[in-house]
């Protein structure tokens, strides 16, 4: 028997190079998908970009996960492109009127609103009661220092904490040197310091110098320090906050939450619910430990749930230890992360060092500590060691003030950015980051809204004109033939697809 040709249209036609049958559901089902992408991409997408185009600084087009072309802005100065998480742009130093009016080293720094105060020390004459109060602008400037409230009496090495709007400044040595055992609060009134209250009820069960403070969520941790005989110590203190008057309670020791080593002159802080003392000091020298505390919810220390028993303090693992022994240092935190600026080494010497370290939610620090030499201390690219310098951040900048410097008590204020821009440019592999128009307030918003509406009003009127040319596709591919000159051929008598 002869074979037979199928007559012409007999066939059963092939999409997307011959891979599906164009009338099949597996083809119908990838064009479904296919059309639902460009909704989503017309109707939400582009008006989304549309929007933050017109506020932010930058936007991203696509999925721009990795980018082999960056470009920063020159307010990041010589900071790698994209910055590392957690550095900050690099330390510019104070024009001379803007310098201390005097030296200070180990002076405790308090914050109240944008005011800024610098209380005690030692300076070229000695310990001093002596403060110092600047203002700080929106955009991180200072005005010029000024005399404000002294302390009933000199202090040095002082443990400075707030808690509830209460500003404490615990222990510390007097001109003679000997630890003493006062508290002293702030008195604050509308952000301005007035005057000073010694606070009889919370005298120091022994005097102390050099010792840590952290507040916590309803009471003030003291640990460590150095006692009036010179000796280094383990204990910790806690004054826990009345919950009816606010009120902070006598000084109560907790025997099992002592130091697993004595330390003084140490960097702690809170961070999520974990109490962090890093580095500091003993009768060896300068140490590179960090100790870790657990507490729960409630700001109480963790209980171990199979003996439950206090779980008590762990030292850091090697790993995360600070890379060097530091005592004496500045140190903040913010987003977070711990920051340790100077300090001094095994040596006793001032370093210009810079580290900084992100707790998990276990309390460890999995990356370890990092470090940037574009970040270490530094002005008119000179290094700038320091060491028994304040820290604070406030409106967006962190601030280290004076400290021990090469000749001395130091006058100098240096001041970070702590918040390094992002590029605004990128190219990625299937993405890319570009400029936008940054128009910031309200008129930015409304400016934002109305152009996410044209873009998708525009689009949805491309949406109408495309469904137009499917239902008539014969009338649509003549217009294409006549707009392209005959480039596009005009459909034949017996030919329906588009």
């Amino acid at each position: 028997m002869a074979e037979r040709a199928l007559p012409p249209g007999g066939g059963r036609r092939r999409a997307f190079f011959g891979a599906f049958d164009a009338d099949g559901w597996t083809w119908a089902g990838i064009k479904a998908f296919g059309w639902f992408l460009l909704l989503v991409l017309l109707l939400g997408y582009f008006p989304d970009r549309a929007y933050y185009f017109t506020v932010f600084p930058t936007i991203n087009l696509g999925a721009n996960v990795a980018s082999p072309i960056n470009l920063c802005p020159p307010v990041n100065a010589d900071l790698p492109c994209p910055a590392p998480a957690g550095s900050v742009i690099p330390w510019q130093g104070n024009p001379a009127q803007l310098s201390l009016p005097e030296g200070r080293i180990d002076a405790v720094p308090i914050s109240a609103g944008t005011n800024l105060y610098l209380a005690g020390g030692r300076g070229p004459s000695g310990t001093t009661a002596s403060v110092f109060e600047t203002s700080v602008t929106t955009d991180g400037n200072l005005s010029p220092w000024k005399p404000g409230p002294p302390l009933p009496a000199p202090r040095v090495s002082a443990a400075v904490v707030s808690l509830s709007g209460t500003t404490l400044v615990i222990g510390g040595a007097d001109q003679s040197g000997a630890a003493t055992d006062t508290v002293y609060e702030a008195t604050i009134d509308n952000g301005n310091l007035t005057g000073w209250k010694t606070l009889a009820a919370l005298k120091l069960p022994k005097p102390l110098a050099g010792a840590v403070a952290i507040a916590g969520s309803t009471s003030v941790w003291l640990l460590g320090g150095q006692n009036a005989d010179g000796t280094y110590s383990r204990t910790v203190y806690r004054s826990i906050q009345d919950a009816t008057s606010g009120a902070l309670g006598p000084w109560q020791e907790q025997p099992a939450l002592a130091l697993p080593q004595p330390r003084a002159l140490a960097f702690g802080a809170q961070v999520g619910n974990f109490l962090y003392v890093v580095g500091g000091q003993d009768a060896h020298g300068a140490q590179p430990t960090v100790f870790r505390l657990a507490l729960d919810s409630k700001g109480e220390p963790a209980v171990d749930p199979t003996t439950h028993g206090v779980l008590g303090w762990s030292a850091s693992l090697p790993s995360q230890a600070l890379p060097a022994p530091r005592t004496d240092a500045a140190g903040f935190v913010i987003n977070g992360a711990l920051y340790v600026v100077g300090g001094r080494d095994a040596a006793g010497k001032p370093t210009d060092s810079f580290y900084w370290a992100t707790p998990d939610s276990l309390g460890n620090l999995p990356g370890g500590w990092q470090q940037l030499t574009q970040d270490n201390l530094a002005a008119s690219g000179r290094s700038e060691p320091r060491a028994g310098s304040a820290a604070v951040v406030t409106s967006g900048h962190a601030f280290v003030i004076g400290g021990l410097g090469a000749n001395g008590p130091s006058v100098a204020t240096f001041r970070s950015d702590v918040a390094p821009r992002p590029p605004f440019f990128a190219l990625g592999l299937i993405g890319a980051t570009i400029p936008a128009l940054s128009i910031t307030g309200d008129i930015g918003q409304q400016l934002g809204y109305v152009a996410a509406g044209i873009v998708g009003g525009a689009d949805f009127v491309l949406l109408i004109l495309i469904g137009v040319a499917y239902s008539h596709r014969r009338a649509t591919r003549r217009l294409f033939s006549r707009l392209t000159r005959g480039r596009i051929r005009p459909p034949a008598e017996d030919d329906y697809t588009l």
